[in-house]
């Protein structure tokens, strides 16, 4: 009964070595816990969600229409997350990634033990390096899917909605493909499973050097024309600066009600998104971010305001308060 339970343990264990490596690697301390946490939970239902469906026997038989349920399963949650604004940077979109393939490999490590026991056949480590393997593919699968559909929600692809749309089925269908290859099993497993590890590691030691080079960028290129611009707000200087004089000829075109609300909404942005990229560079020197009650308002009102002046408004706006993936997701991630 000790040797089962230990047998249970030891399949997480590679799991776990995945998200510490991949907490170490980010160095903007950008994950949330909570959001780490969620991930995993849902990787270890929607594995439940998978199995059930590929329980109806033509499903089942097949290794491409399981790799297809268990990609579409798993991606979903990337999906929402995405959407929902709750990743904004490869480097988070690749832990959270990994952490859904984390938990959905050790739903199905769990499963496959437990069938293996019942049926008297476990082997030691053997079983345990199965596991590891599935739980290699799982993760790398996912992180790709999450680094594709970043890309492409970024407009990496195209901003267009049917760029997008184009751009999402593609992604989902090269990690079917990549999940169906490997359940083909078409070369040993170990031999497998090393090049897959080793791939893994340093395509993230890349990636998040990337990530880190790009972060440092947007906040250079970004706070300190934010705040000379707020300032200009604040003493009544606007109209002298550059993003003023085009707020002037957007003035013509608007009613003055409108005109205010988008004055309004710019300034909420700006002192937003100060707000962010502060929080940003306070997280890397290993400082705890401020967290001021009144953002939440802040960004109640600017979904009001958004409402309010309408899309075109939202749009002319662009250059001066940019609604790009990054930038969305820091500022809501401000509460």
């Amino acid at each position: 009964m000790t040797h089962m339970f230990w047998l249970y343990i030891l399949t997480a264990v590679p799991l776990a070595l995945f998200i510490v490596y991949l907490l170490v690697m980010d160095s903007f301390k950008l994950t949330k816990w909570s959001t780490l946490i969620s991930s995993i939970g849902a990787g270890l239902i929607m594995y439940v969600v998978s199995w059930l469906i590929c329980r109806i026997p033509f499903i089942g038989e097949s290794k491409l229409l399981v790799s297809v349920v268990e990609e579409l399963c798993k991606g979903a949650i990337l999906y929402l997350l995405i959407y929902n604004h709750k990743v904004g940077l490869l480097g988070d979109a690749t832990i959270y990634g990994s952490a859904i393939g984390a938990g959905f490999g050790l739903m199905s490590n769990i499963f496959h033990l437990h069938h293996l026991i019942a049926e008297g056949s476990v082997n030691g480590w053997h079983t345990i390096f199965l596991g590891f393997e599935a739980a290699v593919m799982h993760i790398g699968c996912t992180s790709l899917l999450a680094m594709a559909l970043m890309m492409v929600h970024q407009g990496k692809f195209g901003d267009s909605r049917r760029a997008k749309v184009i751009g999402s089925v593609i992604s989902f269908a090269i990690t079917i493909v990549v999940h169906y290859v490997h359940a083909l099993e078409p070369i040993d497993p170990l031999i497998l499973t090393a090049l897959l590890v080793a791939y893994y590691i340093v395509s993230k030691r890349s990636l998040f050097k990337k990530n880190q080079k790009f972060v440092h960028e947007w906040l250079d290129e970004g706070i300190n024309n934010e705040i000379t611009l707020l300032g200009a707000f604040k003493r009544g200087e606007f109209s002298g600066t550059r993003a003023g004089e085009y707020m002037l000829t957007l003035k013509e075109r608007f009613d003055p009600e409108v005109f205010f609300d988008m004055y309004c909404y710019v300034q909420n942005y700006l002192e937003l998104s100060i707000a962010a990229r502060s929080n940003l560079i306070l997280k890397e020197a290993g400082l705890s971010p401020v967290h001021d009650p009144e953002n939440e308002a802040r960004l109640t009102e600017m979904s009001v305001l958004r409402k309010r002046i309408g899309p075109t408004a939202v749009q002319s706006l662009e250059p001066i308060a940019d609604r790009s993936q990054v930038n969305v997701w820091a500022m809501s991630s401000l509460i």
